[in-house]
């Protein structure tokens, strides 16, 4: 339970009890309950989107890899407790099976939300943080797909990136503009474990060597 839900059950709960001792006083303070309950209201609306937010990605996560747990949208009270500069991780049992969900960061939820509900138009020139979230996303469902090594998963990540941009609302030229931002921007920069010659056009980890395009 996030800590937005204990907040918005304590508000109502609090909002209740004046009402009820209200109602036995015949002196309802209704200034009071309704400082309580907009707050409430303001919360509640905030978590129902969290919420959504995590199962939309976590349908996408299990769709790129079957019979895995999704993804855990990190909450906010977690961050201060959180030992990890990650934007994503998952975890592994000692045979390399991934074990419970996705981790993926406060941040990087936050930036995937917004995409998510961005319009076609504006996901066409989605900005850096966006793009580099939604790759997290994929990144870390390539490891729960089975590919372990970081530049396996980065590259497997760089040929699903514009299926995942679609399936959070993307047209074709959003997908493309995602995808030619971050090989152009971000791609190169990435640390030497998450970057490898084999991941180009023909290269031994092109998912379809043969169709003449990339990635």
């Amino acid at each position: 339970m996030g800590l937005r839900t204990v907040v918005v059950v304590g508000l109502v709960a609090l909002a209740t009890w004046l009402l009820v001792r209200g109602v036995l006083r015949r002196r309802v303070p209704w200034i009071g309950i309704a400082v309580l309950l907009v707050p409430a209201i303001a919360l509640g609306v905030t978590e129902r989107q969290w919420n959504s937010t995590e199962q939309k990605l976590s349908g996408i996560a299990k769709a790129l890899a079957p019979g895995t747990d999704g993804v855990h949208c990190q909450r906010l009270g977690e961050t201060f407790t959180y030992a990890g500069a990650e934007l994503g991780h998952v975890e592994w049992d000692e045979d390399g099976v991934p074990v419970g969900p996705a981790m993926v960061s406060y941040e990087t939820c936050q930036h995937l939300a917004a995409y998510w509900r961005s319009s076609a138009s504006e996901k066409a020139s989605a900005p850096l943080e966006q793009v580099i979230a939604v790759h997290v996303l994929t990144h870390e469902a390539m490891h729960q797909a089975g590919h372990l090594p970081e530049a396996e998963a980065e590259c497997a990540a760089l040929q699903h990136d514009a299926w995942v941009a679609g399936r959070l609302g993307a047209d074709a030229a959003g997908a493309r503009h995602l995808v030619a931002t971050y090989v152009a921007e971000v791609y190169p920069r990435m640390p030497s474990a998450y970057v490898t010659p084999e991941c180009r056009e023909g290269g031994g980890l092109d998912r379809t060597p043969s169709d003449g395009s990339w990635p």
